[in-house]
């Protein structure tokens, strides 16, 4: 059985890994997720919806300066920005990810929140056990 969890994500960075040039996504934090694990990617405001997903192909846990070195033209994101977000991290975690597609259609924060009320865009990222509503919510965009 899969595990499927939701991952909220800027826009920007949403479009890039759909289109394939985002191999890469960068988290400060361990992510103690497997390989095979289907993310289902929440584009943060303005846009505030699921409408692609992708599976985890590797859970890297590294160095942000070999991370940079190693990764940087996959991650589509530029140095200033990318320095910033890792600071003084002695480690951070970097999923690869592949298998990207786009949903038949869009479900929006404000159909999530009907269906699954109250239901916030998480922070880090959120489980989905397979008996949640949101996750049969989510399998549905695929029929």
């Amino acid at each position: 059985m899969v595990n499927n969890v939701i991952l909220s994500i800027h826009p920007q960075y949403a479009q890039q890994i759909e289109v394939g040039n985002k191999i890469y996504e960068v988290r400060t934090r361990k992510i103690n997720l497997e390989k095979g694990t289907r993310i289902w990617i929440y584009k943060t405001l303005p846009e505030a919806c699921i409408d692609s997903f992708a599976e985890i192909d590797d859970v890297l846990l590294i160095s942000p300066q070999l991370a940079w070195k190693k990764y940087s033209s996959q991650m589509c994101i530029s140095k200033a920005i990318y320095n910033s977000y890792v600071q003084n991290k002695k480690e951070i975690c970097l999923l690869k990810l592949k298998n990207v597609k786009k949903t038949n259609k869009k479900i929006t924060l404000k159909e999530l929140r009907k269906k699954i009320p109250p239901f916030f865009p998480p922070q880090f990222f959120k489980k989905l056990n397979p008996n949640e509503e949101i996750l049969q919510a989510l399998e549905n965009l695929l029929k």
